[in-house]
Parts: C-alpha cells; sequence; structure tokens
C-alpha cells in the first residue's frame, strides 16, 4: 500500500470530486493510519488543509464525505482543555522513498539495531511535513518511537520505553 494510491482511490471518489470543487485550495498535508500488525487490519484517514478556512478535512477509509475539523483541543500546563485554531500546515509530497508498505520492516529493522526487544502489533504512523512519526506498540505495554525523513529514508530519532511513560505516569 503506498500514499499516492491511496489518494488516487480516494480522488476516483465523488464525494472528494464535490469536497475539490468546493475547495480547489485544499492540500493534501497528512496522513494517520493505525497498522494492526497481530489481527491484519488497517485504519487510514487522509488530512487535507484548506488555507482560506484553516480547518483540516479528514477523509476515512474507505472514502467517503470528510468530516472538517475546524479546531483542535489545547491542554494547558494546568491540565485544562481549550479549543484552538490548528496550525496551518504544508503540502505533504507522496514522493516518498518510505511508504506504508515499508514501515513495519523498518520499523522492526530498527527495532533490532536499536537492541531493543519489542514485537510491534500495532504500529501508529502519523506522515506530515516529510516525516514518519510512528508508533510501535507491544501487547506487554512496551512502546517505540520513531522518526523517519519520509523522502530520505534516514532515521530522525529512535526513543524507547512503556506506555507508562509514554502517558507521563509516574511511580511513587
Amino acid at each position: 500500500m503506498k500514499v499516492q494510491n491511496l489518494l488516487q482511490e480516494l480522488k476516483e471518489k465523488p464525494e472528494y470530486k464535490t469536497f475539490q470543487t468546493q475547495n480547489p485550495d485544499a492540500l493534501f498535508s497528512a496522513a494517520f493510519l493505525i497498522l494492526d500488525l497481530e489481527y491484519g487490519t488497517n485504519q487510514i484517514q487522509l488530512d487535507f488543509y484548506l488555507p482560506k478556512q484553516n480547518e483540516i478535512a479528514a477523509f476515512e477509509f474507505p472514502f467517503k464525505a470528510p468530516k472538517i475539523h475546524d479546531n483542535i483541543i489545547s491542554v494547558s500546563s494546568t491540565g485544562e482543555t481549550t479549543p484552538a485554531k490548528p496550525k496551518p500546515m504544508s503540502k505533504q509530497t507522496t514522493k516518498i522513498k518510505i511508504d506504508i508498505d515499508k514501515l513495519e520492516s523498518k520499523c522492526k529493522e530498527l527495532i533490532k539495531e536499536n537492541e531493543s526487544s519489542i514485537i510491534p502489533t500495532k504500529i501508529i504512523a502519523i506522515l506530515k511535513d516529510d516525516i514518519w512519526n510512528l508508533t510501535c506498540m507491544d501487547n506487554a505495554l512496551g512502546i517505540v518511537r520513531i522518526k523517519i525523513n519520509a523522502v530520505s529514508g534516514e532515521t530522525q530519532d529512535f526513543n524507547k520505553g512503556s506506555l507508562m511513560d509514554f502517558m507521563g505516569i509516574k511511580k511513587k
């Protein structure tokens, strides 16, 4: 599976054609995926930034009408949640070296190279600003976070921990 193929499939849908007619300035800006390696299922969302409205339109697979997100939730240092406008997003390229079909093998390769013991059962992947932000999880609450430049294939960051670390829970 490739991002370019998903975009092509989306562009053939009548819902997208209507959306594009109403939003000719829309930019493909991000992809969000949950790859369930254990059960072989995927959740896919393609996001389009609407610069004039400063909103994000999200198409979820199997692609139907988009959900428009005109705000995001911001959490303050005191724990209060407030609506916030999304930050302007740039166009995401689809000419990438590391694509969806290579994410699992690339994650496993990097996990082995970095001597982590987790065996990923889920990969949460966000493609934005030409960077794959990957969170690999196993059934024992182990987590590895990886950043990969999608265009060059270079690893930018590798960080291992547990779900408790990820959630910021501290032991007493």
